[in-house]
């Protein structure tokens, strides 16, 4: 089994699942010296979609599942890897104290970004981070980006 770090819609355990079958929670984790942001368009959510960026003084809270190889596989896929959306990369997450690492995806940048995103999308990141008892200031961080409805 796989450890893959979650942050964004895949934060909701039920879309996990549906995604990946063998999905199992882990634990909360952080992912030290990266920001959140919406740096690409999705057709799909008719708006700005989640990724993370290199910034030394921030982190990002999410889930970390561990989930199959096969179904790892099947996650690029939804995620656009062979479409250049996003890229599948292993990083150093922070689980308590042990530092562990897991997969994890970046998207492109898409030109004019960051972009609102929609709030079906950032209710599901909500909806992950309440279900996993992520911190209130991380959940108020992401009540206070942007939404275009």
């Amino acid at each position: 089994m796989e450890l893959y770090f979650a942050y964004g819609s895949n934060l909701w355990t039920g879309q996990m699942r549906k995604r990946c079958p063998s999905t199992q929670v882990e634990s909360i984790a952080t992912l030290p010296e990266h920001r959140l942001w919406f740096p690409v368009r999705s057709k799909r959510w008719g708006g700005g979609v989640a990724s993370i960026a290199q910034d030394p003084k921030a982190r990002v809270e999410g889930a970390l599942y561990r989930v199959s190889w096969d179904d790892l596989k099947v996650m690029d896929g939804f995620e656009g890897v062979d479409r250049g959306m996003y890229r599948r990369v292993e990083l150093p997450v922070l689980a308590g104290t042990e530092s562990l690492l897991a997969w994890t995806y970046i998207s492109r940048v898409d030109e004019g970004a960051p972009f609102p995103t929609t709030t079906a999308y950032l209710g599901t990141i909500l909806r992950g981070a309440t279900e996993h008892g992520l911190s209130e200031d991380w959940i108020r961080y992401l009540q206070d980006f942007p939404v275009s409805d």
